[in-house]
């Protein structure tokens, strides 16, 4: 992340890294790479999606790869 102060420091920012994203997180005004917010972006959706398949191991709505294949089989040919 960048640290600005004014927006000649939030221009060249711009100009040294190339496109950013301009965000609001507890009231603090934050400025990153496009680059570095995907990589954020990607992390929260993996983690989120592990999270739910956690909670659906737990709970119990799994199925056995093998017979899910084996359906898969019998219904599609495949």
């Amino acid at each position: 992340m960048v640290q600005v102060t004014n927006i000649q420091d939030l221009k060249t920012a711009i100009n040294k890294n190339g496109e950013m994203v301009i965000a609001m997180i507890n009231n603090d005004i934050v400025v990153m790479k496009m680059e570095e917010y995907n990589k954020k972006m990607l992390k929260k959706d993996i983690e989120e999606h592990l999270l739910k398949a956690e909670d659906d191991i737990k709970n119990g709505r799994v199925k056995d790869a093998r017979k899910v294949f084996n359906e898969w089989k019998e219904k599609y040919g495949i």
